[in-house]
């Protein structure tokens, strides 16, 4: 009996290691499942609590990624934008007029896109190159915090926080040193 008892644990061991799906959910698992993701298209909402304003400014509209690395974010309402990344490129479009600048001369801009795109994306050099990056959490409820690692931009940005499951976003929980806040809802698309 121990030996069909012996037998019965190796082939479960065997089974187990074979399997698709991995027993934990770390970090560079969930940057390998970002990295499958071509695009994907999701709306949002918004609140930013300012210090300047007695009630939260509420946002909604909705965002876009395309591999390798283009990001848009469109605002409905209570006003129209258009912010767009495309490589080293950032464009705002606001009230008919539009503002072009290069990433990498605008460092903390660079640092807050990367952010997001480095996380789309799977890339965890990326992400790690401008923050020091926490992971909690399984396959169904994740939280990764991102520090900013560069002195300019830890002076505008305590923290980040995405929230999510699988490959999806859910969240978006932006810290501000001064005290001001912004937390995104994200719904994708189907």
């Amino acid at each position: 009996m121990k030996w069909w008892m012996g037998l019965a644990t190796a082939l479960f061991f065997a089974l187990a290691a074979q399997s698709d799906e991995p027993a934990l959910w770390d970090l560079p698992q969930l940057m390998a499942r970002m990295a499958q993701v071509e695009s994907s298209q999701a709306s949002f909402s918004e609140k930013k609590y300012l210090a300047v304003l007695t009630v939260p400014l509420e946002l909604s509209g909705t965002l876009s990624y395309v591999r390798p690395g283009r990001l848009e974010k469109r605002v409905f309402e209570p006003y129209a934008e258009r912010v767009e990344v495309d490589g080293d490129t950032l464009l705002v479009e606001k009230k008919n007029k539009r503002r072009s600048l290069a990433l990498q001369n605008h460092p903390v801009i660079w640092a807050f896109v990367e952010s997001m795109r480095a996380t789309l994306a799977g890339d965890l050099p990326a992400l790690q190159r401008f923050y020091r990056t926490r992971f909690t959490g399984g396959r169904e409820n994740w939280l990764l915090v991102l520090e900013p690692l560069e002195a300019s931009m830890a002076g505008y940005v305590e923290r980040i926080a995405i929230e999510g499951e699988e490959q999806h976003v859910r969240r978006v929980d932006i810290v501000e040193t001064g005290g001001d806040r912004s937390v995104m809802s994200i719904t994708e698309n189907q």
